[in-house]
């Protein structure tokens, strides 16, 4: 929803939440939600911003962990 809103930053700091939270989650729910989280932050990566990056490297590592 913070995406949508153009508000990255805060989309960033709930994501790195839920992935937290998601650790002994072992499920494909789980990745699925991850991956389309990475695949939705791709433009802002692309344009450089400082919390897609630390985002999309932590929603990686979650995925090849579980």
């Amino acid at each position: 929803m913070h995406l949508k809103r153009g508000n990255i930053e805060q989309a960033c700091v709930t994501w790195h939440q839920a992935i937290d939270h998601m650790q002994s989650v072992r499920s494909v729910r789980t990745r699925k939600a991850v991956s389309r989280m990475r695949s939705d932050l791709a433009r802002f990566r692309a344009r450089g911003l400082r919390c897609g990056a630390e985002l999309d490297q932590h929603g990686r590592d979650f995925l090849t962990s579980t």
